[in-house]
C-alpha cells in the first residue's frame, strides 16, 4: 500500500494523487510526520517539499519522480505508453506544467494576499496567457493532452489549470483559455478519476480562498 504525504491544498499533491487515481492504485494519505515544513519532515526530504510517498519501506519525494516510480513498480492502465517518441513527448508536456506554466500561476498567489500588488495583474496575465497559447501549439488536445488517453502530461494540468481560473475569479478576472485547451479542460470535467482526485484539493482551495474574501 502507498502512502501519499502531502497536504489537501497542495497541487502537487493533488497532481500524485490524479496519477493514483488513474492508475488504480491503492493508497492512503496522510500529513507529513511532524508537520509540513519541520525539521523532522526535513530530515526525511531535505528541500522540506511535498509530496512524498512511502512504499514497502521506500521513501520517494518530488512529484514527477513518484509518478515514474508508479509507472515502473505498478501494472495497469499506464500513463506512459506507445513508442519511445511518444513517451518523449507525455514527459516534455509534463515538464511545460513544472517549469513554465505552474510557476506564472503560483505568482498570482500574492496578488489574493497582498492587495497592493495587484497592479502587477495585468504583467502576471499576460505572462500566462503566452504559456497557455505556447501550451496549446505543443498539445494534441485529442482529447487527452497527448492523444486519446490520460498520460502523464495532463496530471499537473489537471489540478494547475483549475488553480487559475479559481485565483483569477477571487481576483475579478476570467481564465480565457485557447479552444483546444477548452475542450480538454471538458473532457477533465467529465472524467470521474480525476474529479475524484480533486475533491480534498477543491475542499481546501475554495476554504482558502473564502478566508481571504472574508479577510479583506
Amino acid at each position: 500500500m502507498i502512502i501519499l504525504y502531502g497536504a489537501a491544498l497542495s497541487s502537487y499533491t493533488a497532481k500524485v494523487r490524479v496519477a493514483l487515481h488513474w492508475r488504480g492504485i491503492p493508497y492512503t494519505e496522510q500529513e507529513p510526520p511532524g508537520g509540513y515544513r519541520s525539521d523532522a519532515w526535513s530530515q526525511r526530504v531535505p528541500m522540506g517539499t511535498i509530496p512524498a510517498i512511502e512504499h514497502d519501506g521506500f521513501f520517494l519525494a518530488e512529484s514527477e519522480a513518484i509518478i515514474e516510480y508508479l509507472e515502473e513498480a505498478f501494472t495497469g492502465q499506464p500513463l506512459l505508453t506507445g513508442s519511445a517518441q511518444d513517451r518523449a513527448r507525455m514527459r516534455a508536456l509534463a515538464r511545460l506544467h513544472d517549469l513554465h506554466v505552474e510557476p506564472r500561476v503560483r505568482a498570482l498567489f500574492p496578488l489574493i494576499r497582498q492587495s497592493e500588488k495587484r497592479d502587477l495583474l495585468p504583467q502576471l496575465l499576460a505572462a500566462l496567457d503566452d504559456r497557455l497559447q505556447r501550451l496549446a501549439r505543443a498539445a494534441v488536445c485529442g482529447p487527452y493532452l497527448a492523444g486519446e488517453r490520460p498520460s502523464v502530461a495532463d496530471c499537473g494540468f489537471a489540478v494547475t489549470l483549475p488553480l487559475a481560473r479559481c485565483l483569477l475569479q477571487a481576483l475579478g478576472h476570467t481564465l480565457d483559455l485557447p479552444g483546444k485547451l477548452k475542450a480538454w479542460e471538458h473532457t477533465m470535467a467529465n472524467d470521474s478519476s480525476v474529479q475524484a482526485a480533486l475533491l480534498p484539493w477543491n475542499a481546501a482551495t475554495e476554504a482558502w480562498l473564502s478566508n481571504f474574501a472574508q479577510s479583506s
